[in-house]
């Protein structure tokens, strides 16, 4: 039947549901678009967790013993629910493929965090015992920044490229987080490194100058500090 067939009063409900149906389905697509909103801006369950490497790291050799600082950043890029929590941080290096196979491969530990203070008794920066290893957190508002002590008490030195890695352990069972570097040592560094006596600032070797143009490893570039 046709509006106009219909009494003024009929005619009345008509429009009157016909506009509460569309007031109703714009409220419910508004509604949407809010919940989607709101979706969108709220922080992510699970952190996105970044490492990246620093320019330099120093190295010294005492005893036997092999020591390379390393101050890696841990970071995360946007805001989370669940913090991060790393409970490890290892370093492997072993010789490029071109060396003996009887060279032997490096395992270092985790000996220590370090920090880093101006010594007048040697005029240069020193470091000095911080926190032994011991998990840490990691959120937007504080990236991490440890200044780790690996060592090793076996290492052969020989000339030539050691290719590695930095791998940061997470708490949780989400994987491991990797980062490849690699260090070149020439003879001249090797006698260096094995002549220091106790007590020596440590060597540093860095990715950012000349030497490291053609392949971005870390090379000997002096005293430390």
């Amino acid at each position: 039947m046709r509006d106009a067939d219909l009494p003024v009063s009929s005619r009345r409900r008509r429009r009157t549901r016909a506009v509460h149906t569309w007031v109703t389905t714009l409220a419910a697509l508004a509604a949407l678009a809010i919940s989607v909103f709101g979706l969108t801006q709220l922080p992510s369950e699970e952190p996105r967790t970044e490492v990246g490497l620093p320019k330099s790291l120093q190295m010294a050799w005492e005893g036997g013993v092999t020591s390379v600082f390393l101050q890696p950043t841990v970071s995360t890029r946007f805001d989370a629910q669940n913090v991060e929590m790393v409970n490890d941080v290892q370093l492997r290096l072993r010789p490029d493929s071109t060396f003996s196979s009887r060279t032997m491969a490096p395992r270092f530990a985790w000996l220590r965090t370090v920090k880093w203070t101006y010594r007048e008794d040697k005029e240069a920066l020193w470091y000095e015992f911080l926190a032994h290893p011991a998990p840490f957190t990691v959120t937007q508002e504080q990236p991490h920044q440890p200044y780790i002590q690996f060592f090793t008490p076996v290492w052969n030195f020989v000339p030539g490229r050691y290719t590695g890695t930095l791998t940061v352990e997470r708490a949780s069972d989400r994987k491991t987080l990797v980062r490849s570097l690699c260090v070149v040592l020439n003879q001249g560094e090797i006698d260096l490194l094995q002549t220091m006596v106790r007590g020596q600032q440590p060597y540093e070797f860095r990715s950012d100058v000349a030497a490291a143009d053609a392949d971005a490893c870390y090379h000997f570039s002096g005293v430390a500090g």
